[in-house]
């Protein structure tokens, strides 16, 4: 594939609906579906979408100006973004513990596997980061918000989806501060160096990070202009943790040998750390199930830079109360969803987060549900204004989905399980899946 700007031949990009292309015809192609859902604009009814390079050329109506694969019943939408994934994870063929089992016994199983398995095969992480990652660009996911527990294997992976790699902050004690901070400062450093990923930093959650290193992350991110990612009022023993210093949370950081009471005042509620995260140039707070009304309309007000992840089959695994979604979005929050990990979920499937949404939340209009899994993770991320969605001279990350029997509008294929992705296109290229048609096209 050539360069994008190569179409025209004199530099430019080409204009949207123009349809004028010249130089080799090899750089220019289009797919042509049953619909075309660019997101930010309506659906288009046998559209199609020209990419030439790793750019999208064009987006509309089908002229016959471009030679096109014709995909027939299927939808044509921009790639998904999973704005909350732990990819060590992705070796287990079935989650950790048993569904509804206690928050505090889970994280006691997820600490039992990784001194279990990381020690004894130092590959074995590299080797699940590309399983995921695999797996992630075959359902569709073209932009990952990853959560990483050692250094980025960056130059391990031939094929790497577009994100943010949040570097895992971990210390409750006052001890493990400055290690902590030096791990940050070296990933945002790599980060910076000619990267494909862009550098992050997640101090894990309240009962696991000490305030001064949550208030430092804090600071290098602001230096730095990276995003930041905390797991926030994800259970009620949390809650009851940080007002009284008590519930199932303490025997368990004191098996841990991490329990240091006198790094959480007593009183403390999630406001007071969402108002230390709104101080970062951009805040995710990851799961969020259990934000009190005020803390909502906190994110609300601030939604240009902080943004909730929703993780639809993890919160059901752990059988928390009903998400606050609605809630969520009358009150302005943007929401973006995450898959979570295979330690807490059975896959790394989007669309199935995104079916159960349709299924838990039926008063959300699937358009917006398209939305969380798309633009909105995009947000979340700080990814840019084109990721996302279907944009003229946008990157040309798009994904293919079959679509369901007799489906009548652009979007029930958000509400039928048989669902799946056909083809995976990122930067321009096919990544996964094929189009099963006019094979010997050579995309």
């Amino acid at each position: 594939m050539g360069n994008p700007r190569e179409a025209r031949g004199d530099g430019s990009p080409a204009a949207k609906g123009s349809g004028m292309v010249s130089g080799p015809a090899s750089d220019v192609y289009a797919l042509r579906a049953r619909w075309v859902l660019p997101v930010l604009s309506p659906p288009i009814r046998d559209g199609i979408v020209a990419i030439a390079g790793s750019q999208i050329l064009d987006v509309g109506a089908d002229r016959g100006e471009y030679r096109s694969i014709d995909l027939g019943e299927a939808a044509i939408l921009p790639g998904l973004v999973n704005s909350h994934t732990h990819l060590e994870f992705s070796d287990l063929e079935v989650p950790l513990g048993r569904p509804g089992m206690p928050f505090t016994e889970w994280i006691a199983a997820v600490v039992q596997h990784r001194r279990q398995h990381d020690p004894e095969d130092p590959q074995r992480m590299v080797a699940a980061i590309r399983r995921g990652i695999a797996e992630s660009l075959r359902l569709g996911v073209t932009t990952l918000g990853e959560i990483a527990t050692g250094p980025w294997p960056g130059d391990r992976i031939s094929e790497q989806p577009n994100g943010v790699v949040f570097r895992e902050l971990l210390g409750l004690p006052s001890e493990r501060i400055e290690s902590q901070i030096d791990l940050a400062q070296a990933h945002l450093k790599l980060g910076r160096s000619g990267e494909a990923w862009r550098a992050g930093l997640s101090p894990h959650a309240p009962y696991s990070v000490h305030p001064e290193l949550l208030s430092r992350s804090v600071d290098l991110a602001r230096r730095g202009d990276a995003p930041l990612a905390m797991h926030l009022a994800e259970t009620r023993e949390e809650l009851q943790l940080l007002a009284s210093h008590d519930g199932p949370f303490v025997p368990l950081l004191r098996q841990l040998g991490v329990w240091e009471p006198d790094a959480l005042p007593i009183g403390r509620r999630p406001m007071d750390y969402l108002k230390i995260l709104a101080r970062a140039p951009r805040a995710l707070v990851i799961h969020g199930n259990y934000l009190a009304d005020d803390e909502i309309r906190f994110l609300g007000d601030r939604a240009d830079r902080m943004s909730v992840v929703y993780c639809p089959r993890t919160h059901r695994y752990f059988g928390h109360e009903p998400y606050p979604l609605t809630r969520m979005m009358a009150a302005g929050v943007c929401v973006a969803l995450g898959t979570d990990s295979r330690s807490s979920s059975p896959d790394l499937s989007l669309l199935a987060e995104m079916h159960q949404v349709a299924e838990e939340h039926s008063e959300i209009a699937p358009d917006r549900i398209l939305r969380m899994a798309t633009v909105q993770g995009a947000r979340a991320l700080g990814c840019g204004p084109t990721i996302g969605t279907l944009d003229v001279c946008g990157p040309a990350d798009l994904i293919v989905v079959e679509l369901p029997t007799g489906q009548r509008d652009p979007y029930s294929w958000l509400f039928d399980a048989s669902t799946r992705v056909l083809a995976t296109i990122c930067r321009g290229r096919l990544v996964a899946g094929s189009f099963n048609r006019n094979a010997d096209f050579p995309p």
